[in-house]
């Protein structure tokens, strides 16, 4: 009997649970289950069976020991399996299977070369590195392990962790040292590239309580179509657009960065921004007087396309300032951003029109959050994301969750 609703996370101890469940009843599906997992090992890499993956990495397992011992390891764990079925131990079986599965996908990994001109960069969102670890122990970690760039969050919508002088400085800055500083001492070291990360109109916990209310008393400050306030700086609001841009390229002046890199450049969600502010600039901009604020900018208004293209062009503004006046600072600086998987819907809900931002150039790499666990949804994503980066290189992100 289940007695709550199966939720999908730990998908393959919750398949297991239901499996033994059944098994009870349908004492016959076992062996079809282990069967089954047993035949699923080699399905890696193209490859449709272990025979045919150990004949691909063969040429590399004769060069890489690692991987050499890591697909060794695998086929001790199928033969086991193997054994296991045969004395109808299927539990046993499928345990050693999934075992051997991890040990042949241990050893595909260890046996890949890197490609030429290739761009490794890990996110790291903490400004002060990895816990536990100073930036110079972090950076030779990722410099060894592959890694040839490191994009480190180290600006918010309401705080910085390095001496700025337009965004306040957390506490922290005082007792652990300008981070920015630090994270480029250490790559430069290692040859990694640094791209500083802002979360950008997101004022995040690290903002000052008075800083939060200075925005308030200000109105600059979303509001849902509720009124109900965010603490993300409103994007219509003028001041808001240019603490944004100037943010980004006071990094840029101040250090020899690689890169800047946008993230949260957006809405939080189709419901923002209905601020007081918004309803005045768009009545300004459009030459309208609005009476049923704001139901009048909403689904079926014939205001409706106005307003969502008034609205994702100040999400637009603070891109084309920020990689114009950038790229004006220093030619070689790379300019990207972080950005939702469907372009094509999330222009209008969260007034990210990124590739309008690659057709024109504004951006010098793309990276679509590209989370799921699914290759298949995976290779779905980034056939389309690619056509839409056009000319612009897209780089999808990995999510990777233990």
């Amino acid at each position: 009997v289940m007695t709550h609703v199966l939720l999908p996370d730990d998908a393959d101890n919750k398949r297991r649970l239901l499996l033994a469940m059944m098994g009870l009843l349908a004492p016959e599906l076992w062996p079809a289950a282990a069967r089954a997992s047993f035949e699923g090992i080699g399905a890696i890499g193209g490859a449709g069976n272990f025979d045919e993956a150990a004949a691909l990495l063969a040429p590399a397992a004769a060069r890489k020991p690692r991987a050499r011992e890591a697909l060794a390891a695998a086929r001790a764990l199928r033969e086991r399996a193997r054994e296991q079925i045969a004395n109808r131990q299927f539990p046993e079986a499928m345990d050693q299977a999934r075992a051997a599965r991890q040990q042949l996908t241990e050893a595909w990994c260890l046996a890949q070369s890197p490609v030429a001109g290739e761009f490794r960069a890990f996110w790291c969102h903490s400004a002060f590195g990895v816990e536990g670890l100073s930036w110079e122990e972090a950076v030779n970690r990722l410099a060894d392990h592959g890694f040839n760039a490191v994009l480190p969050n180290m600006l918010w919508g309401g705080a910085a962790f390095y001496p700025s002088k337009l965004l306040p400085v957390s506490p922290e800055v005082a007792r652990r040292g300008d981070q920015i500083a630090l994270c480029l001492a250490a790559a430069r070291k290692r040859g990694l590239q640094v791209h500083v990360w802002k979360v950008n109109w997101n004022l995040g916990g690290a903002a000052p309580r008075e800083f939060v209310e200075q925005m308030r008393r200000a109105g600059r400050l979303q509001a849902s179509s509720g009124g109900r306030e965010e603490p993300w700086l409103c994007p219509s609001h003028p001041e808001n657009q240019k603490l944004e841009i100037e943010s980004m390229l006071e990094v840029a002046r101040n250090y020899a960065v690689d890169g800047l890199h946008f993230d949260y450049i957006r809405y939080p969600d189709s419901d923002h921004c209905f601020c007081a502010g918004c309803k005045e600039r768009f009545q300004q901009a459009a030459k309208v007087t609005l009476t049923n604020w704001p139901h009048q900018v909403m689904a079926q208004s014939p205001l409706r396309q106005q307003w969502l293209d008034w609205r994702r062009g100040h999400i637009t503004t603070v891109v084309q300032a920020v990689s114009e006046r950038g790229h004006a600072l220093r030619r070689n600086l790379k300019i990207s951003a972080a950005v939702f998987q469907n372009w094509n819907t999330e222009r209008d809900s969260i007034g990210q029109d990124w590739k309008l931002w690659c057709d024109r150039r504004w951006l010098d790499f793309v990276c679509p959050m590209d989370y799921t666990s699914s290759p298949r949804q995976f290779e779905n994503l980034i056939t389309r994301q690619v056509k839409w980066a056009g000319r612009v290189p897209c780089y999808p992100g990995i999510g990777e969750s233990a």
